[in-house]
């Protein structure tokens, strides 16, 4: 029978490994604002990193703050994303979610996951980013590509048909991540690009992961 590999040494490595391989260059990992974390999120959505690379900055120098977003035509915001597709909900959705929070919060985004949840367009993933940035919360960001690498490194599997609703799955997600906030962002971002360039979802890369040792997955394949 497997036993379950070390939590504590799963995280270690993937701190370690974000520190010298990770995509530390993306802007949005680099802001501490709430509303930058949100804004990115929002973009994130249905399109790709290179995608939003091109679009954000220019984003959060036109709209500095949700104020700037309700002073905005919804069509110039619409233009700006037009590169990402999806243009016309997400430009829908930012100005709902800037107008909520500037009517409810008096434009300071709320940083309590009870407050976030009511934005328009804000479920646990985007809750747990802000916190996580924005309050230094020891919180996962458990996605599609979390949720893969924890089935494949743990064995544990979500017996819900939409995993990442799974309130068994958060928790034991929330117990890898590291409690130093500086720490937890490094390890919910190694996560994301461990799972994008070598636990990838079609192909791992067993051959070339320093995780196989300690991995339930790579040792059923070997067995």
């Amino acid at each position: 029978m497997l036993s379950l590999p070390n939590l504590k040494e799963f995280s270690r490595r993937i701190v370690e490994w974000y520190r010298k391989f990770g995509s530390h260059h993306l802007p949005w990992r680099n802001v501490k604002s709430p509303w930058g974390v949100l804004v990115a999120s929002f973009l994130l959505r249905k399109t790709t990193v290179k995608q939003v690379e091109r679009v954000y900055e220019e984003f959060m120098r036109r709209y500095p703050d949700p104020e700037a977003v309700c002073r905005a035509d919804e069509g110039e915001i619409k233009e700006l994303l037009t590169p990402l597709g999806m243009e016309h909900r997400r430009s829908r959705l930012i100005k709902e979610l800037a107008e909520e929070v500037v009517e409810k919060f008096g434009g300071e985004i709320p940083l309590s996951r009870e407050e976030l949840k009511k934005l328009p367009g804000v479920g646990d993933y985007i809750s747990s980013e802000v916190l996580l940035v924005a309050s230094g919360m020891p919180e996962p960001l458990l996605d599609r590509n979390m949720i893969r690498v924890i089935e494949r490194v743990f064995g544990v599997k979500s017996s819900k048909p939409r995993p990442h609703t799974d309130r068994n799955l958060w928790s034991f997600a929330r117990t890898l991540v590291p409690r130093n906030p500086e720490e937890a962002k490094a390890f919910n971002y190694g996560v994301l690009d461990f799972a994008r360039d070598i636990c990838q979802a079609r192909k791992p890369r067993c051959g070339a992961c320093f995780l196989a040792d300690i991995c339930i997955y790579y040792k059923k394949r070997g067995s």
